[in-house]
């Protein structure tokens, strides 16, 4: 029997984009992700992720890696929630596999899982495959805890990567961050205008557009 977990990464942060990981596994190497200590990204140290992402690469069928960027975010947002965006990734993520789950858990994003699963049917042809859709699923179900450390590593990278190119601290990006909130302030600073990198949709980069529009005013 083949299990799919499915989770994702970012999709809080002001900075950057959301990675959604789905890794596929044989039900019989369950129990090898559970050695290997496998849980919610959350719960482990950045260096703790890395060393099992390279685990779970080895004990993997497949895994693939959905990229959703900050502009697309933004773009998206004109038309529809971030929970349907993300039911949407799920299905092309899903879609990149090369064998067909028996059995799929999803960390369910919705406060209301039976809505979200109604948003899946509607999108794909799931005949055949046991849908498993609970909140806490990277908690309570190792093949989504490793699809969770998956896809915080490659946030992880994207932020370091995002850094490097345009020379800033960023911190976590998340908006309770103040290095990520100094790192948009100084892009506002420089050229008056939210950086590319951004979430611009997002109701804190809105604020501080406006608290620079009104230093501005202030200044004269």
């Amino acid at each position: 029997m083949l299990l799919m977990g499915i989770d994702e990464a970012g999709r809080g942060p002001v900075i950057g984009s959301m990675m959604i990981a789905g890794v596929l596994i044989d039900s019989k190497d369950e129990e090898r992700l559970k050695r290997i200590g496998v849980k919610d990204s959350k719960m482990l140290t950045r260096k703790q992720r890395e060393s099992m992402a390279k685990e779970i690469e080895k004990i993997a069928r497949e895994i693939k890696l959905v990229e959703i960027t900050a502009r697309e975010i933004d773009t998206l947002r004109k038309t529809m929630s971030l929970n349907e965006i993300e039911a949407r990734k799920i299905v092309e993520l899903m879609d990149r596999f090369e064998n067909r789950p028996d059995k799929i858990y999803i960390d369910c994003p919705d406060p209301i899982t039976d809505t979200f699963v109604a948003r899946l049917e509607a999108l794909t042809d799931l005949t055949g495959i046991k849908l498993v859709v609970e909140h806490k699923a990277d908690v309570k179900y190792p093949v989504v805890s490793a699809a969770s450390i998956i896809a915080k590593v490659a946030r992880d990278l994207h932020v370091d990567e995002l850094g490097k190119r345009y020379n800033v601290k960023m911190g976590t990006g998340y908006p309770h961050d103040e290095l990520a909130i100094k790192a948009i302030e100084r892009y506002l600073e420089k050229d008056g205008k939210l950086p590319p990198f951004v979430r611009k949709s997002w109701d804190t980069a809105k604020r501080l557009v406006e608290r620079r529009q009104q230093k501005k005013m202030s200044d004269f």
